[in-house]
């Protein structure tokens, strides 16, 4: 008896559950089909009575890539959007619908665009990815997964120590802001949030204001919601892979200047695999970076590497051309210089030669050295020497050999003495004032 009461409760529930499912499902239908009976989903609502008001937010599920060569960005996200249809209130005791997106097809919707994508979808595997709600007072929440690539107008003259701000431009696509009022559904600055922590592998993401604006196309102004990332690149990949390389190659360029001017082919080699190298290496840069019309910082900073390797390799054909008289090894310099005799033989001769050829030799060389004439001073003689290094005199040059051909010896040159400690000093105030400028003066 006990188990035929249970069974008869059982079957009794069960069927009472079932009515309440039927009838709420029946009421449902009843309420969609007055909502529906004279709709005219191509009106929209408050049609003569003011402007429909469409709030937004979005959920950020990934941001990136973000490419300088089509200068563009990507972002992943819930995209959600709200207004009220009063033609759709129902009562309040039937709670919130949330139905299939096949009766939203029916309903008025904004026609709501990114107008700086390049490229929008819907994702829609393995099933669309929508979700639409409908509450008693007539208020609709419709939500979407999309992801969008978006234009970014990026300025890249300070390109790789650069801050960009990346544009996305929300609003309609044909109606002003008579007919649909756009605004954050959140507030300005909380209604764009993202679902993690945004990692990105060459940018940090700042900070994203959003403003809500009225922009004026052909003569109509339309209601524009716009959300700005702030964007700061990171320099370790280009310090690694561009600064430090070419650098060290305008280093290297610096190791002809220790090695004698009689190793004309050792010079020339490190000169030029230098110049090869780094022009390697700037082919290498340009198939990563956008290709702009102005120079960029980087552009800079090479243009400048390959003025010091230019630089390295002229200063080897001043020394080779018009110091190198012989063979053999430096010698000591003496306060007595080969200068002294040539002025001697140049004053009778009535030659104006009056300048040293970086070459010196022991005092007993020196016969008559106390019935010389008082030596000519420094600074006229290098300005002789740099007119005469300038126009490729090669009357003086054939001079100074045959004075030193007796002797057969080199010396250290000059201009090796003053490169080691000038190129250096000028690379590093170079950096100094490259740094400088573009991290702090120009932000």
């Amino acid at each position: 008896m006990i188990n035929n009461v249970q069974l008869f409760t059982n079957k009794t529930s069960k069927y009472d559950h079932t009515t309440i499912v039927s009838r709420r499902t029946n009421q449902i239908s009843t309420i969609l089909d007055g909502l529906l009976k004279d709709y005219q989903a191509h009106t929209r609502p408050n049609f003569g009575d003011g402007p429909t008001k469409v709030h937004l937010d979005i959920l950020i599920n990934s941001f990136g890539p973000i490419q300088d060569m089509d200068m563009s960005y990507t972002i992943n996200c819930y995209f959600r959007q709200g207004w009220r249809d009063e033609r759709l209130q129902f009562a309040e005791e039937v709670g919130v619908l949330s139905l299939s997106t096949k009766m939203l097809e029916r309903l008025w919707r904004p026609d709501t665009i990114f107008y700086n994508s390049q490229y929008s979808y819907l994702h829609r595997i393995p099933t669309s990815n929508r979700l639409w709600r409908l509450f008693p007072n007539g208020s609709i929440w419709y939500s979407s997964r999309i992801t969008v690539k978006a234009k970014c107008n990026m300025n890249l003259k300070n390109f790789p120590v650069d801050t960009q701000i990346c544009h996305l431009l929300i609003g309609s696509f044909a109606n002003s802001a008579l007919d649909i009022q756009y605004n954050w559904r959140l507030g300005n600055n909380k209604s764009v949030n993202f679902d993690t922590k945004v990692l990105l592998s060459q940018f940090d993401l700042i900070q994203y204001p959003q403003y809500d604006e009225i922009t004026n196309t052909n003569g109509r102004n339309f209601s524009v919601l716009r959300a700005d990332f702030v964007l700061k690149r990171h320099m370790g990949y280009y310090i690694l892979q561009v600064y430090v390389p070419s650098s060290m190659l305008v280093m290297l360029s610096w190791v002809s200047f220790f090695i004698h001017r009689e190793a004309t082919a050792d010079r020339v080699n490190i000169g030029v695999m230098t110049f090869l190298s780094l022009t390697t290496l700037n082919f290498d840069i340009r198939n990563y970076t956008a290709a702009v019309s102005y120079l960029t910082a980087i552009d800079w900073f090479i243009i400048m590497a390959y003025v010091f390797l230019l630089a390295s390799l002229l200063q080897f054909a001043f020394v080779h051309y018009f110091t190198k008289f012989g063979f053999g090894e430096p010698l000591t310099c003496y306060q007595n210089s080969f200068d002294d005799d040539l002025l001697d033989e140049n004053d009778t001769k009535g030659n104006d030669y009056n300048l040293r050829p970086s070459i010196f030799h022991t005092d007993s060389t020196n016969i008559n050295s106390k019935n010389r004439k008082p030596r000519t001073g420094n600074s006229t003689r290098y300005l002789w020497r740099l007119w005469f290094c300038l126009t490729g005199d090669t009357k003086y040059r054939s001079s100074l050999r045959k004075r030193t051909s007796r002797f057969g010896i080199n010396s250290r040159s000059e201009l090796d003495t003053i490169a080691r400690i000038g190129f250096p000093a000028s690379f590093i105030l170079f950096n100094i004032l490259y740094w400088f400028y573009f991290l702090h003066f120009q932000r």
